[in-house]
């Protein structure tokens, strides 16, 4: 870090107090980090500060090797090119909508003489209007169906107007569709409709109904009643879908309710559409790189990914803490592009603190489905993984991990646990206490405790483990090995998973094997193995507490039977007697203020020998 510090030192010499974005890199040239600043130079420097308190920013300090910037006229245009190269780049320490790029819009395809609405993937600048995204693509899946319910519009692919009318499809015989296709309907009519899916669209379903209601009475008092009836349809439907949404603002207006939820690494931002004073949608939208960042960070990363690309923007935004100065690049350029900027509140009670906090809850329930799903995947490719790398005939949906715990050979025990299709199977933990071997001998206790498993597997008829984790390299493995020879198991699947350099052995072979570390299965086999060894070190230091225990109390006088078991009792698993307070003992049955006088002073006087 000193040395890229010097050079990236001499390499800003020159760089003036402009606005603009920086990309931090790594020694392999990758891009970390992406920001911008309104002096370049300034903030590029204060990330060089070997005192800086930021936990996010030491940990940058460490990686950074190498420096690039782009100088730009504002800092507006600075903050669009930020949310450009985050997007080009994404990079690990940026704040970031999570996959945005697979999320759908709804087009409304305004390019052409007689719109579509669909789906799609791929945004483009070619005049055609979108909505969205849509994180949850059922959502935007849903809105098109009604869309398509209640508006007349076509649904079939053609380049219109056609030289030749054909004959409409089965939509126009079932008023789905006006029929352009057979020229049934002007270019102007058509685009007075797409008008009308558009501010169904923004959710200004009032201003929709008003206008549908003015055109249905100006075609009645022109005496079209054909014309009439298709706009009271077009109302009636748009009329019922308004009727299921809750109105939040007696008032009306128009707002965005935004709220998040945040774990490790991961973060959900939930977005309630208020239109009209009705809570029109919710959104939501799945963050990623949020170690070490603020609250503030993710709220800055959202508003600008989310209002850069906004085809409606409200007056008002609530927002659930205060972002502080960075949004006022954003504000700035929505009021260029909009005319107005918007207001950003921040409600401490009443009905708009009550809906964040509605939000907050549907975020944490997005955020733990999302997380659970992400789970349950890495936990299949992971089972697949093992069996491909590990030459296995099945998937090994039930796994036993096994390590030995002791201290320099006092109190050795074992522990056994069992993973069922990659999780933890609580009912399948085993404790061992070793019977035959003394002193330090990991290789003969593991022998003895594989054969115990698997002797009772076979005594009681259970199905044997499709795979078995020997914690500990070469010699464990093959001791394990020989006690399932000798029990007539020989393709039984084993394998040594060592601890220094994360490397599986194969039973009867010197050479260890090695597997990305941080691939779904060798996670997998290290959370096994972490289990395995919490368990047992669990274990041994209730076994070592209690030998310890008793020991002690078989020193002190007029200490029998009865009162021992009692003491053991209520210290087992708590704390050493040796810290006891007199409180404590008197507590206990049995032990009076005598007793619990002798005890105390023979600890302290045994304590000061």
């Amino acid at each position: 870090m000193v040395e890229s510090r010097k050079l990236i030192l001499e390499k800003i010499k020159n760089l003036s107090d402009e606005p603009g974005c920086y990309l931090w890199k790594d020694a392999k040239g990758e891009v970390i980090y992406v920001g911008k600043a309104i002096r370049l130079a300034n903030r590029i420097k204060s990330y060089l500060n070997p005192n800086v308190a930021e936990v996010k920013t030491r940990h940058l300090q460490i990686e950074i090797a190498d420096l690039d910037w782009i100088v730009t006229e504002t800092e507006v245009e600075a903050l669009i090119l930020e949310s450009t190269l985050i997007k080009k780049y994404n990079p690990k320490y940026n704040v970031r909508l999570k996959d945005d790029k697979r999320y759908p819009f709804i087009c409304v395809s305004t390019s052409e003489a007689y719109p579509m609405v669909f789906l799609t993937r791929r945004p483009r600048p070619n005049g055609d209007r979108y909505f969205g995204p849509y994180a949850d693509p059922r959502v935007a899946r849903d809105a098109l169906q009604i869309i398509h319910k209640i508006f007349p519009i076509r649904k079939t692919k053609l380049k219109l107007p056609l030289a030749k009318p054909q004959r409409p499809c089965m939509n126009f015989h079932i008023k789905r569709c006006l029929g352009p296709c057979q020229g049934n309907v002007s270019e102007d009519t058509y685009k007075e409709m797409i008008d009308r899916v558009i501010q169904f669209l923004e959710g200004k379903k009032d201003v929709l109904i008003d206008n549908l209601k003015s055109r249905m009475m100006d075609y009645s008092d022109k005496m079209d009643f054909e014309s009439a009836a298709h706009y009271r349809d077009i109302l009636s439907r748009v009329e019922k879908v308004r009727e299921r949404q809750t109105v939040v603002s007696v008032e009306g207006g128009d707002e965005d309710i935004v709220s998040f939820a945040k774990r490790d690494n991961e973060g959900q931002i939930v977005l309630l559409e208020v239109r009209s004073g009705r809570l029109e949608a919710k959104k939501t939208f799945p963050f990623t790189g949020l170690n070490d960042s603020s609250n503030q960070e993710l709220l800055e990363a959202f508003l600008r990914d989310y209002y850069l690309n906004a085809n409606f923007v409200p007056r008002t935004i609530y927002l659930p803490e205060v972002v502080k100065d960075g949004v006022q690049a954003l504000m700035e350029y929505l009021q260029d592009q909009l005319g107005f900027m918007p207001k950003i509140k921040i409600p401490a009670q009443g009905k708009k603190r009550s809906l964040i906090n509605i939000g907050q809850k549907n975020a944490e329930l997005a955020l733990t489905e999302r997380l659970l799903a992400t789970k349950l995947r890495d936990q299949s490719t992971a089972l697949q993984e093992l069996k491909d790398n590990l030459k296995l005939k099945e998937i090994p949906q039930v796994i036993e991990c096994y390590d030995i715990s002791h201290i320099q050979g006092f109190e050795p025990v074992a522990s056994g646990v069992m993973f069922v299709d990659g999780k933890p199977y609580k009912p399948g933990y085993r404790h061992y206490k070793i019977r035959g071997h003394e002193g330090i001998n990991d290789p003969g206790m593991m022998h003895e405790v594989i054969g115990r498993r698997l002797q009772r597997l076979l005594n009681e008829e259970e199905t044997l483990p499709d795979l078995i984790v020997i914690d500990g390299g070469p010699t464990q493995l093959n001791r394990a090995c020989e006690i399932a020879l000798a029990l007539e198991i020989p393709n039984l699947p084993f394998i040594g998973l060592a601890k220094k350099r994360e490397e599986i052995y194969f039973p009867g072979e010197k050479e260890p094997y090695t597997f990305p570390i941080n691939s779904p299965g060798m996670r997998l086999l290290r959370n096994l193995r972490d289990e395995a060894h919490r368990f047992g070190v669990t274990y041994h230091r209730l076994r070592r507490i209690k030998a310890e225990l008793k020991t002690l109390l078989d020193e002190i006088p007029d200490i029998g039977a009865v009162r021992r078991r009692s003491i053991l009792k209520y210290f087992q698993g708590r704390k050493k007697i040796q810290d006891a307070k007199w409180e404590e003992l008197v507590r206990i049955d049995g032990i009076g203020e005598a007793t619990a006088h002798k005890i105390i002073n023979y600890i302290q006087n045994k304590r000061n020998s």
